[in-house]
């Protein structure tokens, strides 16, 4: 090891206290972006201490073995444009950032490690004026190229110096990813306070030691990040240097970051309750406390036994393993838990840049992601596991997924992606289920096994500690406890009953999902009377169940329908729109008895106060459907797959807007575990709306590769008269008040179905 590329620190960087104690090593390792190239493989790497140590005085954990920047950022090789996920979230942020603080146009933006300009560039498009700061020298001068004016050196007084005088002083100042990389923090702030306007806001994005604790995400530990902060010694730090903290946010970003709003002691905005929430929840936490960073270690050494078990039983299967991303993270796992090429066959990235290296320490070679359709791998273990989620819809049809962290597991097929997909999407409303007891009826329904199984997932994977699933159902229309997959569990319970009889509970329960009914159009012609007595007797008997368990919270699944045929003038359909429906027509057993069950669900919650909410689904499809539903995207799909003609009835005029299941039963989740109780909300998709033409011909080019005709053809006889024309949702509450998402659009979501009716429907 050469001495002079590492030295020891030794005081804290936050208090600078001298009572410092180790509390993790993850052995000598080289750092963690100094890829490897084919020439180089035979000579020996620089090999350094991965050690944490805390701070006794101020709860401070930070590397103090400090490995000399020229030698980890000179040549820096990771891009983050690279990543979908990273620019719609720098995206959103700037959007977001804008709006709140109302900025002049042209106000200055700067920001410190601002890599290829990421960030910047939604900045530029808002009407900021932008300069990046970066010491990778080929990708500050490709940013320069790209039009964000990008200075090639590490943020000090002298680059600050240079900025003012040449723009004047920046009204924002981030730091995304950056802070907790910089030894010298004193000078880096006195910096940031020499280059901000007196009104302006200095932004970090930071790893949040809470997370890496609760979540055993020790990979991102490696030599380029030296701090690792809870909100009180962030708060600490910026007060003892002049700033004050004046809001905190949490974030999803590397499986959970802190955002920190501060500005020059004495600022005009005054500090926000979150920065107090947080710091109460920390001091619940024992960041104080030797013990909690044992307990953290003993973690990760189950995290290796176990994982290293799985990779092992797999190879002496047979089977041929490729890890993807060969990110910083991925080499702090690799070489601590010593995998290799004798485990992880190649490593996939998205970056050319790394593309034809080899993985430091472990030298296993790095490649791009057509290798995985030329050699396809049994499994693919995500080392980049922070976009688990946007690799597998990418690459949905690869083999298996393995997750690595927090505990290794799984994700065998398209539905469990689809259940990962979900459970990532509720990080913050999960821990609401914990040790709970929730009631679902129609749980072998599409949606209910949709539902059954998030819980099953959360419990396996997510939750301290398991929620209880009560699953009732009549099987009137199927006859199994779940469509989707196999669940035997101790914690999920299924009940053969009719919810339209009183059903008898003795345990508490603390949440109800009313999904019970029967929503195909071909169904509840053939039981009408049926269709009215689930909704309202079978609601009722929910209610009142509710009511005398004090629940806390009632979804009542309501429909689309309930709008009928809508008014161009409402379309997207907001939940205000009251509807034009007919009470007579065939359609109304079905959208009558909606109407009425929510008028009975807020004659609850204004009487006995129990406390509904209620969801307009529109159109939701995807794995799970039956081949026999007779709702268009099954059908047509299965058509397809038995090689016939897609059969459009009338002139395919009529248009819809389709929400793949994940994104439904996601928002579904988000509704049930809001704190305002009698809302109402719309849960679709409010993008590519489509005619029935159209969508056949989509899926006919797309899916079929044009092999197969589509006709028009007369609607049955069994077939419901008064179709409503169009069907768009306004989704704006949901996005607004409970922070919604869409991640499947048509083409993908089509796609994805398809391959579970090919691979699991008996299709004759």
């Amino acid at each position: 090891m050469q001495t002079e590329l590492i030295t020891k620190r030794t005081s804290c960087r936050v208090c600078k206290g001298k009572s410092l104690k180790k509390i993790l090593s993850l052995g000598s390792t080289p750092p963690a972006n100094a890829y490897v190239k084919k020439e180089d493989l035979e000579k020996p790497e620089k090999l350094f201490p991965l050690e944490l140590y805390f701070c006794t005085d101020c709860s401070f954990v930070q590397v103090l073995d400090i490995v000399s920047p020229e030698l980890l950022f000179r040549n820096y090789v990771y891009v983050s444009s690279t990543s979908p996920s990273f620019v719609a979230h720098f995206k959103s942020l700037a959007e977001a950032i804008c709006a709140r603080f109302n900025f002049e146009p042209n106000s200055l933006v700067v920001d410190i490690g601002s890599n290829d300009g990421i960030l910047l560039k939604p900045f530029k498009a808002l009407g900021m004026q932008v300069m990046g700061v970066d010491p990778a020298i080929k990708i500050a001068e490709q940013a320069t190229k790209d039009g964000i004016e990008t200075v090639s050196a590490f943020f000090a007084h002298e680059t600050a110096e240079k900025i003012v005088r040449e723009r004047g002083h920046a009204k924002l100042i981030t730091a995304t990813s950056v802070f907790p990389h910089i030894d010298d923090l004193d000078s880096l702030v006195s910096a940031v306070k020499e280059l901000l306007a007196d009104d302006g806001i200095f932004m970090i994005e930071a790893y949040y030691l809470v997370d890496l604790l609760e979540k055993n995400l020790f990979d991102t530990i490696y030599h380029e990040h030296l701090s690792y902060f809870s909100v009180k010694t962030i708060t600490d730090l910026l007060e003892r240097l002049g700033m004050s903290v004046f809001a905190v946010e949490k974030i999803g970003t590397h499986g959970g970051s802190i955002r920190v709003f501060a500005q020059k002691a004495g600022g005009k905005y005054p500090r926000n309750y979150s920065v107090q929430r947080f710091l109460l929840d920390e001091s619940a936490k024992n960041l104080d406390h030797l013990a909690t960073y044992a307990d953290f270690a003993e973690k990760i050494e189950h995290n290796k036994a176990a994982l290293l078990g799985m990779l092992r039983e797999l190879k002496a299967q047979g089977r041929h393993i490729a890890g993807y991303g060969a990110a910083a993270k991925a080499n702090t796992l690799l070489n601590y838990f010593g995998i290799g090429p004798d485990l992880i066959d190649y490593i996939v990235d998205d970056s050319p840049w790394k593309q034809g290296l080899y993985a430091p320490g472990t030298k296993i070679p790095i490649v791009s992601a057509e290798e995985l359709k030329i050699k396809k791998p049994d499994y693919v273990l995500l080392l980049a596991w922070n976009f688990a989620e946007q690799i597998m819809k990418t690459h949905y049809s690869t083999g298996a997924f393995i997750i690595p962290v927090p505990k290794p597991h799984i994700i065998e097929n398209l539905v469990d992606q689809d259940i990962y997909a979900i459970s990532n999407s509720l990080s913050k409303e999960a821990p609401l289920l914990e040790g709970k007891t929730l009631l679902l009826t129609g749980g072998s329904g599409f949606l209910g096994s949709y539902i059954v199984a998030t819980i099953d997932y959360l419990n396996k994977n997510v939750l301290k500690k398991p929620c209880k699933v009560i699953s009732v159902d009549n099987h009137l229309i199927g006859s199994k406890n779940n469509l989707l997959k196999e669940i035997k569990n101790e914690n999920i319970i299924f009940k053969e009953h009719d919810v339209c009889k009183q059903i008898e509970v003795d345990e508490p329960i603390d949440y109800i999902m009313n999904a019970a009914g029967v929503a195909s159009p071909t169904y509840y012609k053939k039981y009408p009377i049926e269709t009215i007595e689930g909704t309202v007797f079978g609601l009722k008997n929910m209610l009142e169940l509710a009511r005398k368990k004090n629940v806390k919270s009632f979804l009542y699944f309501s429909s689309s329908e309930i709008y009928g045929d809508p008014d161009p003038n409402f379309i997207p359909t907001p939940e205000t729109y009251k509807g034009n429906v007919s009470s007579i027509g065939v359609r109304a057993c079905y959208d009558e008895s909606k109407r009425l069950g929510e008028t009975l669900c807020l004659a609850y919650h204004q009487v006995h106060k129990t406390p509904v909410k209620i969801v307009r689904p529109f159109n939701v499809y995807g794995p799970g459907m039956s081949s026999k539903d007779y709702r268009v995207v099954p059908m047509f799909l299965c058509q397809g797959i038995k090689g016939m003609p897609l059969t459009v009835h009338d002139q395919g005029n009529q248009t819809r807007t389709f929400c793949y299941a994940s994104d439904a039963v996601s928002g579904f989740f988000k509704v049930l575990l809001s704190d305002k109780s009698g809302e109402v909300y719309n849960i679709g998709n409010d993008n590519d709306e489509i005619n029935m033409r159209a969508l056949a011909e989509l899926i006919a080019r797309d899916i079929f590769d044009k092999k197969i005709d589509v006709n028009l053809v007369p609607y049955p006889s069994t077939y419901p008269q008064d179709e409503p024309r169009r069907r768009c949702p306004d989704i704006k509450k949901a996005k607004q008040n409970l922070g919604h998402e869409l991640r499947i659009n048509l083409s993908t979501g089509l796609k994805r179905t398809h391959l579970w009716l090919k691979n699991h429907e008996n299709i004759t």
